[in-house]
């Protein structure tokens, strides 16, 4: 028996159930659920820790991408898609119009696109509504910047 001796369990394999094969018509065999319950132990951790820091790269990476013309879209909570992630990369078409596509790993969304004209006004242009995986690009008029973008969830 093993240091865990209640932990272990003895099968006996009976002398019909292996007729016609080599192995021996009656053996023991130990099986130790102490290590069985240690190994799906340390899978659980190995996947609560990876969990762990996906969660932290998404937390770092609006800020973290900022800088660079591209964001990540977070979704709140109360959401039914609250564990959905975007992203979003910014565009310019063929005649410089600036725009940004987004794009989500799951539900029905579509890019929201906040602009600004050089005399300071400021308006919203909506990308059309697709579903996971397919980009929805808004673009601002000729001459204008983009001072905000986010990914609209429903419908």
């Amino acid at each position: 028996m093993g240091a865990r001796g209640s932990r272990v369990a003895r099968t006996v394999v009976d002398e019909r159930s292996s007729a016609g094969r080599s192995d021996p018509a009656t053996h023991t065999h130990l099986v130790d659920t102490w290590e069985i319950c240690m190994i799906k132990g340390r899978i659980a951790k190995a996947l609560a820790s990876t969990a762990l820091v996906l969660g932290g790269a998404m937390t770092v990476a609006p800020s973290a991408v900022a800088d660079s013309g591209s964001s990540v879209t977070a979704l709140p909570a109360s959401s039914d898609s609250a564990l959905a992630s975007c992203w979003g990369q910014r565009v310019t078409g063929s005649a410089g119009h600036q725009g940004n596509k987004t794009w989500c790993d799951s539900g029905r969304y579509r890019e929201v696109i906040k602009c600004e004209t050089l005399g300071g006004y400021q308006y919203t242009h909506y990308g059309p509504w697709v579903w996971a995986s397919a980009e929805s690009v808004a673009w601002c008029n000729l001459g204008d910047r983009i001072i905000g973008d986010y990914a609209e969830w429903g419908a």
